[in-house]
């Protein structure tokens, strides 16, 4: 297993691991909650995930095993203090064997070295599984909000750590 920094050259296979993992979950899917397949075809869409990987204010981690993605994880700057931990997503296939543990502690310890204070992450309060990993990886829960995903209205937990 390889954990990396994405770079252009991963295109096309974050493009194959959102598809399949989408396909793996489905729309009913904690963390997939309001998501439709027109979401997921943005989302894994050349143009999207270019524009992302060229964006200064955006980190993306993949774990790839010998020949696909596993599991990805992503930041976005919010402040000169603050970023957030922005997106986690694991094959169905791959969970369970600490690379998202992986994918987080890359993330952290980045950010830490980029000089930044503090990392907030937001879950779907139903999702205790989320909940609890993130608990484990030393987030503290600071609110609750209800956030519009598509027409769909979640509720969320925001969590918190310092770096």
């Amino acid at each position: 297993m390889r954990l990396v920094r994405a770079t252009l050259s991963d295109v096309d296979d974050l493009i194959v691991f959102f598809r399949e993992a989408w396909e793996q979950s489905g729309p009913e899917h904690l963390g997939f909650t309001g998501a439709t397949e027109e979401t997921i075809n943005e989302v894994a869409s050349d143009e999207f995930l270019k524009k992302r990987l060229l964006n200064p204010d955006v980190n993306i981690y993949i774990i790839k095993g010998e020949d696909k993605v596993l599991g990805f994880a992503s930041t976005r700057n919010i402040d000169r203090e603050t970023i957030e931990l922005s997106g986690v997503i694991m094959l169905d296939s791959a969970t369970g064997k600490g690379f998202g543990t992986q994918l987080v502690e890359k993330a952290v310890s980045s950010a830490r070295e980029a000089g930044f204070r503090r990392m907030v992450v937001k879950t779907e309060v139903v999702n205790e599984r989320a909940v609890k990993f993130y608990r484990r990886m030393g987030f503290s829960e600071v609110s609750k909000t209800r956030e519009k995903v598509e027409r769909t209205a979640v509720e969320v937990m925001i969590l918190e750590r310092g770096l």
